[in-house]
């Protein structure tokens, strides 16, 4: 039987070079995906026309500033994050092409990718905030199931318009929601 000396040398080179091969690419790939927010706690909400309290046009509050998601890679997996940063249990479906009319501002989030694991749209990956080729007639909109998440609580109920007292909603509170919705308050409305 032959001895081959350099044998155990060459395969050593040989899975060295294929292991960093593989190493470099790897890191290569992890480089150019689209990177998860780092903002966390950011506010969303369900806008538009005539729709009922669980379903609208996916706005998010980022930077103090409302703004629309693209509907540009969205899933069923983004629309169930979404759906449960409300306090709904999942969504039933999600609509591209501004089906509850086009939002306003910027389009915030654009290439949306969400695994449906993250408990923040924040979380999921996408081109960044406000980096987007979109237009408003691409705002997504999503219908979120009628089941709420048992105790569930807005971090910021005032954003979410949520904030009812006892079934009224008092003047002054109205009031706050419209300043920090940036709508006109009613009092400064000019008279016809």
């Amino acid at each position: 039987m032959a001895k081959f000396p350099n044998c155990h040398w060459t395969l050593f080179f040989f899975f060295f070079f294929v292991c960093l091969d593989h190493l470099i690419l790897a890191q290569y790939q992890q480089d150019s995906q689209p990177q998860p927010s780092t903002e966390h706690s950011i506010q969303v909400r369900l806008s538009g026309d005539k729709r009922k309290h669980n379903e609208g046009r996916a706005e998010v509050y980022y930077n103090n500033q409302w703004g629309t998601i693209c509907d540009d890679d969205f899933s069923i997996h983004s629309a169930n994050v979404f759906c449960r940063q409300l306090g709904y249990v999942e969504a039933v479906s999600w609509f591209p092409g501004s089906k509850y009319g086009k939002g306003e501002g910027p389009i915030w989030l654009d290439n949306l990718y969400c695994t449906g694991r993250e408990s923040s749209i924040a979380q999921c990956t996408s081109n960044g905030w406000g980096v987007s080729d979109c237009k408003h007639t691409e705002d997504v909109s999503v219908l979120c199931s009628e089941k709420r998440i048992p105790g569930f609580r807005f971090e910021d109920p005032l954003l979410n318009q949520i904030e009812l007292l006892e079934g009224k909603l008092e003047c002054g509170l109205w009031e706050t929601l419209n300043r920090r919705m940036g709508y006109p308050s009613q009092r400064e409305k000019p008279e016809v």
